[in-house]
């Protein structure tokens, strides 16, 4: 996961990083020829409304959070790949994301839609789950009560894949991965309801079918 650069590096990153680190160095100990790169992500509005706050053009306060971040990154001693470095924010990078974008757009897998999303009124700014705090459900940024709105919205068209990520045939991955993977995909196929039975008419009624998660039945009775 690579950092914000709309602030400065805490404790935080450094706990998220080392367990990477230490596999990496490990990995590479035992022979291995490991690829440990980094970088910033930092195409987005947590980035541009800090620049507003301190009243800086987005791009030249983005690059000088970034060269801090990379000074504090090498006083920590971490085997990071510099020359590896990839920068969301630079042209060089973000051509790529727009030339996938358009990729998955001429072959249908890429569609608009309404769809609610949290939002911050003062940050004027959509949140992730985890930016939303507390049970007053307030930012995190700025302490704003955070609001329901309905943008409209690019998707990808993930579920048409759904079996393929599903199979988890050759991977080396922990069950718990397998889980969560599986969870987030979160296919099914109908619903399976319980047999019900009047105790006044003897009368029986059932319908089977089957069910992959629990989230599918909203309307159900």
């Amino acid at each position: 996961m690579l950092p914000y650069p709309s602030g400065d590096l805490h404790i935080g990153h450094w706990y998220a990083m080392t367990p990477s680190d230490a596999r990496a160095r490990y990995m590479r100990m035992k022979g291995y020829n490991v690829l440990f790169p980094m970088g910033f992500d930092a195409f987005g509005l947590p980035a541009e409304n800090a620049a507003i706050k301190d009243g800086i053009h987005p791009m030249k306060r983005t690059f000088q959070n970034i060269e801090r971040m990379r000074k504090q990154m090498r006083s920590m001693g971490a085997m990071f790949d510099w020359e590896r470095e990839a920068v969301s924010a630079s042209p060089e990078y973000y051509k790529w994301t727009e030339w996938f974008f358009i990729q998955l757009y001429k072959a249908g897998l890429a569609y608009r839609k309404m769809s609610a999303v949290d939002w911050c009124p003062k940050c004027n700014t959509t949140l992730a789950r985890e930016q939303v705090w507390g049970d007053d459900r307030h930012c995190e940024r700025c302490g704003t009560p955070v609001i329901k709105k309905n943008l409209d919205q690019w998707f990808f068209k993930a579920t048409k894949y759904a079996d393929e990520l599903l199979n988890f045939d050759g991977i080396d991955w922990p069950q718990t991965v397998k889980t969560l993977q599986t969870n987030w995909i979160d296919r099914s196929e109908g619903a399976k309801f319980f047999r019900w039975e009047s105790l006044k008419t003897g009368f029986r009624k059932g319908l089977k079918a089957i069910m992959m998660s629990r989230y599918r039945l909203y309307h159900s009775s």
